[in-house]
């Protein structure tokens, strides 16, 4: 291999980061000149002027709830993996990530939530990276089963029914991924075993650290996804998505729009699927028109639903990117971790 190659990798995945970036920004600047094109700002000034603060200050602490739990969740994940950690020990680092997530790109917050602050808590990098890609996995099944649930429990929904349909099936299939990864998950691990001691016989050395970090990351994921844990998780976040949606609950009852639970769960379930499209930083631009639309599928005009989507992008973003920046300055030492230990495994 020739000295110029890694430049030349570096700087094509460099190339890639920002083609990424700028794609991401244009499709926010879309989104957002379609949906405050129907805003003229008198109507947004009689908006805010005419809010009912109970009802905000209701939703926030709804959305407070979901988050607590949200906190739980994880520690108690890191605690069947064999982390001994609390809730408490756990709720800076995970709304530290919360807030790098809201103001930078690529969801820094996500990497830097299971590369850097695991250090604070005496946690493995690799444990960390299971928890949170059983946490993701789960949210996209209870975020599809809600959207399902929503749009089948709520008679005014105007959105096509196979939209219906077709969440109930993809939220099927999550639990089918769900239920191997719980049946073929020691099968699994025993098989790469077996790889990595055939590949100490040949003395390939990277082989068998990438055989020893893809087993243990299977492992971690294999003892947060048992049939109790399991269950315990998902009816976690059942609860934490339903308390998020009580935000958009209150501010749709807010500006007007006569909404009940479901269709507040379904308004929430297509805002938060949303952010998974490439966006700005804050999920700005999609985030707004999945609102702007939900809010017209309930009947609101065009100024009411693109006041509706302002509204709920602030009623997450601010509180979520204050408690975390505040959780952040209160606690410095959560980026002392060293790079040089990425993912180092544990020789006991």
């Amino acid at each position: 291999m020739t000295p110029a190659a890694p430049p030349a990798r570096s700087g094509r995945h460099r190339a890639k980061k920002w083609l990424s970036q700028i794609v991401g920004l244009l499709i926010s600047v879309a989104c957002l000149t379609f949906v405050f094109r129907q805003l003229q700002l008198a109507q947004l000034r009689s908006a805010l002027t005419s809010l009912h603060w109970p009802h905000v200050a209701a939703g926030i602490a709804s959305l407070a709830c979901g988050y607590l739990l949200r906190i739980k969740r994880w520690a108690f994940m890191l605690n069947v993996a064999g982390a001994m950690v609390t809730s408490w020990r756990c709720a800076a680092p995970f709304l530290g990530s919360i807030t790098l997530n809201n103001v930078l790109p690529f969801r820094a917050g996500d990497f830097i939530r299971v590369l850097i602050f695991p250090q604070m808590l005496g946690v493995r990098r690799l444990t960390a990276s299971a928890s949170l890609l059983l946490e993701r996995l789960i949210d996209l099944l209870t975020l599809l089963l809600s959207l399902g649930l929503g749009l089948w429990l709520d008679p005014r929904s105007s959105l096509p029914s196979w939209l219906g349909r077709g969440a109930m099936l993809l939220a099927a299939a999550g639990s089918l991924t769900l239920i191997t990864i719980v049946l073929l998950g020691t099968p699994v691990r025993k098989i790469i075993k077996k790889m990595q001691i055939a590949c100490e016989v040949r003395g390939n050395a990277r082989l068998i650290n990438i055989l020893g970090l893809t087993h243990d990351l299977l492992a971690a994921i294999d003892a947060m996804a048992r049939l109790p844990a399991l269950g315990y998780l998902l009816a976690l976040s059942i609860l934490i998505w339903s308390f998020e949606s009580g935000l958009f609950w209150a501010l749709l009852s807010d500006i007007g729009i006569r909404s009940g639970a479901a269709a507040a769960l379904t308004v929430m379930a297509m805002v938060t699927l949303s952010t998974l499209l490439p966006s700005s930083p804050g999920y700005v631009g999609p985030f707004h028109l999945a609102a702007y639309s939900a809010a017209s599928m309930l009947g609101a005009s065009a100024a009411q639903a693109a006041i509706f989507a302002m509204l709920a992008h602030l009623g997450v973003w601010l509180p979520t990117t204050l408690a975390g920046s505040l959780a952040i300055l209160l606690n410095p030492r959560l980026f002392n971790a060293r790079p040089s230990h990425f993912l180092k495994r544990r020789s006991s």
